[in-house]
């Protein structure tokens, strides 16, 4: 499996498509009107001249990319939301590429942030804990990460890491809703061993605009430990 990314992108602007690295692209083949996309987070790694030549997906599967994607740091390995064509075995087209920064551990700052945000949905892959977020924004700066609130005992005998988003507001008027993907990588959560039991599990608590935060749990699976 390809190395993890240790980027850490913590304080930022929030833009729509933050970072991205290529556009949708039209074709006038009626038969490429309506093609077979994938979405999907993925790592991709440049070549030497700072274009993507190819990704893993969090299943483990590696694809050579086949069209021109720029945009990257020289051999640098990013996390990114990948939309994708299948084409000849092993090969794809990128439609577009959007890079998805993976958040800081703000466990020991001295002052916890936990402004709300809206959150469509979270899911545990490939070693990350992906976040589609929506904060409210006027195109200002905010700051994001996460904390390890506590380490319990689980009923199965491992251990339950309890984390938070970490969300600073700053001066960003919340003006509108926007779309926000970021992640939290198990590597960096504190006090986790190298690689997680199976035996172990995950919470996460976000606060948001609504009275009741959102909260969710995993269990570790051994494909996100490798």
């Amino acid at each position: 499996m390809m190395k993890r990314n240790t980027i850490l992108h913590f304080t930022f602007y929030i833009i729509p498509l933050t970072f991205v690295l290529s556009f949708l692209s039209c074709s006038d083949d009626k038969e490429d009107a309506y093609p077979s996309l994938i979405t999907e987070m993925v790592m991709a790694k440049a070549n030497a001249e700072g274009k993507m030549a190819s990704f893993t997906t969090d299943d483990g599967t590696t694809y050579l990319v086949d069209n021109t994607i720029s945009g990257m740091t020289a051999n640098d390995c990013l996390r990114c939301l990948c939309t994708y064509l299948m084409e000849t075995a092993g090969h794809v087209k990128v439609y577009r590429a959007e890079a998805v920064p993976i958040l800081w551990d703000y466990t020991n700052v001295s002052t916890m942030k936990r402004d709300p945000t809206g959150i469509q949905s979270a899911w545990l892959s490939g070693g990350y804990i992906n976040l589609h977020l929506t904060p409210k924004t006027q195109g200002g700066k905010q700051s994001w990460g996460f904390t390890r609130d506590s380490v319990t005992q689980n009923a199965l005998g491992g251990s339950t890491y309890h984390l938070s988003l970490y969300h600073d507001q700053r001066d960003d008027f919340a003006a509108y809703s926007t779309d926000l993907f970021a992640c939290i990588s198990l590597d960096s959560i504190p006090q986790a061993p190298a690689t997680l039991s199976t035996l172990d599990s995950i919470r996460l608590t976000v606060q948001t605009f609504t009275a009741s935060p959102f909260k969710q749990a995993w269990k570790v699976h051994s494909s996100v430990d490798s």
